[in-house]
């Protein structure tokens, strides 16, 4: 409540100026700070440790020393010289990390030291700052590498600590704010004003595909097959538990034994090992969905840095930019570095058409056996030049196709060669001994498979008899091709595991390979591992392997390794369904979806109409951010009426009236009334008011108000006569009467 003795001024807040104008505050950075700058930097660098080499965590234990010691008064900071070698050493030290190239890994390595190094010279605010922006971008190239739901919460405790760091550093020693603000609070409380803005953007900003891709270190950076298959290759990658891709079936599922997920065909021999077929690699015309496609399904498939896509066999999709090759598997258009999601329908037949050479430039539909129509133009990655649309042209370019399918490398695996020789010549009868034989012989199907060297196939079938999927595989197809039977080995992935909730998910363990062998119509698919390990292609790779206890023996810690244990199975089942509709529907929202959201709430068919939206909503939520803001700004009442008070002095001193030093209230309003007479009424009512609120009973806030509110427009109708004297050319009498002072 105003004073009638003291209120004659506003109160000034006073602030030590500089001579250049700036306010003298103290730049040093308390503890709280350092611990909230420390915490949010090395928060932010958890989703790069797969990638950091060892002599980075040797660096950062040197660092947080140093910093320690700089902190409690052991140590000074580094001088330039310090900075500069360290800085040298980290700079050589992430070029032998990249291999003297530009990587994702490698830039992340660049950017972690460089935060990591900031830390040995905080010394004020703006370093700080600094330190805070190096943490927030770290955080967000970490999600390049894992965008999984734990990493996300990882990145809100990281954005947590940076605004707390944010907060305190900003605060610390500024005049007009509390020394102990609750920094964990206030950066609480605006994440959660932000939660708006973040739905609005993530539901209505354009979802653009990359500008651009930048390859991961090595093909051993991102696991997954690789485009060469040699002995030992798929039986290391089966001891990763990592997700390769997860299916969602829309209505019937196929069995498990029918879970062949065909992904490239092997084609080229060359003595040591397969190669992927270039006719993967040439494309062909999509076929049309039919109703012989029973399977229709979904899939989100990991980042692989190559472009081939998952699918069973004698498939299709009408997903934008999946290809259809001449091997009848589907890739994408561009290398994958980021989570795909595409719909996929499939026959799931254990036969795959020919895609040979029918014409140039026309398209031919021809009824199989699998119901399929087989499509077999091809498309601009094949020199139509060279093909002769003859009949005679097109059966010699067939054989020359299929001789492909029948090349043997030479001196290789002669005693292979010499006993195929004797095996028929039908494929059926072939497939029938050969299975025949390695079911029989005392064959081995294990993770940790002898390495045979040279003549690798002899060796395994006439000695070792040890051997992984790839090996059996290659075996079969090298004996069919010495048999006379054009062959090919598939690198794919087979079965997956079924979750309750109705999807499938396929982790790398479930990579797998297998032959397919032309009958002269069709290609035939042919397991032989069924034939060593049945429960493989039943029940899985754990199950095949659980006398050996090989499954997964380099991740000691993966929850895949004790299923057996009710709780931690449970456990991690939930997980991976919580990381599934993760995937599904947060991290899957792409283009497509997009414009079926805006198309089913907005009744938007345009792009160009959501930005409209997107920019109009941004600006209504800034607007109201704004309001809202001052709402809880304005000052309280007792501070409204001074400011009312001080507001009337200050237009009475511009009108002319003299306001001597400590003039009471209830004198100036009667010296008002005097040089204005205009002014009477309102001063008079005025007065009253102030008598009822310095004099009533007790506090009275409503009285105060009013007070207020009438001080107000005793100013506005001052301000109002003012200017209409001024252009008047008169001015008010300034003769004044003592007894008018109260």
């Amino acid at each position: 409540m105003m004073n009638a003795a003291s209120s004659t001024s506003a109160p000034n807040v006073l602030t030590s100026v500089s001579t250049k104008g700036q306010a003298q505050v103290s730049t040093h950075l308390p503890r709280q700070t350092l611990l909230l700058l420390v915490g949010a930097l090395l928060s932010s660098l958890l989703l790069h440790l797969n990638y950091l080499p060892v002599w980075f965590y040797a660096a950062a234990v040197f660092v947080l020393g140093w910093r320690a010691l700089v902190y409690f008064g052991y140590l000074s900071f580094p001088g330039r010289v310090a900075k500069t070698i360290t800085v040298l050493i980290a700079s050589y030290g992430v070029y032998v990390t990249a291999g003297g190239q530009i990587t994702l890994e490698g830039s992340g390595a660049f950017l972690a030291s460089a935060g990591l190094l900031k830390l040995l010279e905080i010394a004020n605010r703006r370093d700080a700052v600094f330190v805070v922006f190096m943490a927030l971008f770290l955080q967000a190239s970490g999600f390049l590498f894992d965008q999984s739901i734990f990493a996300a919460a990882q990145g809100i405790f990281t954005m947590l600590l940076a605004m707390a760091a944010m907060i305190s550093a900003q605060s610390a020693n500024r005049s007009g704010i509390h020394p102990e603000l609750p920094v964990f609070a206030t950066a609480g409380r605006l994440m959660l004003f932000s939660i708006p803005f973040m739905l609005i953007v993530y539901f209505l900003f354009p979802r653009l595909g990359p500008l651009w891709s930048v390859a991961l270190n090595s093909d051993s950076s991102m696991t997954g097959l690789s485009t060469r298959m040699q002995p030992g290759d798929i039986s290391s990658l089966s001891q990763s538990s990592e997700v390769a891709f997860r299916v969602t079936f829309d209505d019937e599922k196929p069995a498990q034994r029918d879970l062949y997920w065909r992904v490239m065909t092997l084609d080229f021999h060359d003595g040591s090992g397969w190669a992927q077929s270039k006719l993967d690699e040439t494309a062909v015309i999509m076929p049309q969905k039919t109703d012989a496609h029973r399977y229709e399904y979904e899939i989100i498939q990991e980042a692989t840095g190559q472009q081939f896509l998952f699918s069973l066999s004698e498939s299709v999709s009408e997903t934008q930019g999946v290809e259809f090759a001449m091997t009848r598997v589907l890739y994408s258009d561009r290398p994958i570095y980021e989570r795909k999601r595409y719909r996929v329908a499939s026959i799931g037949t254990d036969q795959v058409v020919s895609s040979l050479i029918t014409g140039t430039g026309i398209t031919t539909f021809g009824k199989t056996s699998s119901g399929i129509k087989d499509p077999t133009v091809l498309k601009g990655s094949v020199e139509t030049d060279a093909l002769d649309t003859s009949e005679a042209g097109r059966t010699d370019k067939n054989s020359s196709v299929l001789s492909t399918y029948s090349k043997l490398p030479n001196d290789s695996n002669a005693q292979t060669i010499a006993w195929a020789k004797t095996l028929p010549k039908n494929t059926a009868e072939f497939i029938q001994a050969f299975t025949q034989y390695i079911s029989q012989q005392a064959f081995y199907y294990t993770l940790k498979p002898p390495k045979y060297g040279d003549n690798d196939i002899d060796k395994f079938l006439f000695e070792g008899r040890r051997g992984f999927c790839e090996h059996y595989a290659s075996a079969m197809a090298f004996a069919a091709r010495a048999a006379g039977i054009p062959s090919r080995v598939v690198a794919g992935y087979q079965g997956g595991e079924w979750h309750t909730e109705g999807h499938l998910t396929v982790r790398q363990y479930d990579a797998h390979a297998w032959v397919e062998l032309w009958t002269g119509q069709v290609w035939q698919r042919v397991d032989p591992t069924a034939a060593v390990a049945p429960s493989r292609i039943e029940y899985g790779l754990e199950r095949a392997v659980e006398n050996e206890g090989s499954f997964l023996s380099q991740e000691l810690l993966s929850p895949h390794r004790y299923r057996s244990i009710n709780w931690i199975n449970n456990l991690r089942l939930k997980m991976d369904n919580i990381n599934y509709l993760w995937s599904r529907w947060v991290l899957s929202y792409d283009e497509k979806k997009q414009s079926d959201f805006l198309s089913r709430w907005f009744g938007l068919d345009d792009l160009l109409d959501g930005l409209y939206i997107l920019a109009s909503t941004i600006a209504g939520l800034f607007v109201f951010g704004t309001v809202w803001q001052w709402w809880l700004q304005r000052p309280a009442k007792e501070r409204r009426l001074i400011l009312a008070w001080a507001g009337l002095i200050q237009q009475a001193e511009k009108a002319g009236v003299s306001v001597d030093s400590g003039l009471p209230p209830l004198s100036l309003l009667s010296r008002l009334a005097e040089y204005y007479p205009e002014l009477s009424d309102d001063c008079a009512e005025a007065q009253r008011l102030f008598i009822t609120a310095q004099y009533g009973e007790g506090p009275d806030l409503h009285a105060d108000a009013l007070l207020a509110r009438q001080l107000k427009g005793v100013g506005r109708r001052l301000r109002g006569l003012d200017r209409k004297m001024r252009r008047d050319g008169r001015r008010p009498s300034t003769k004044t009467s003592a007894s008018s002072d109260v």
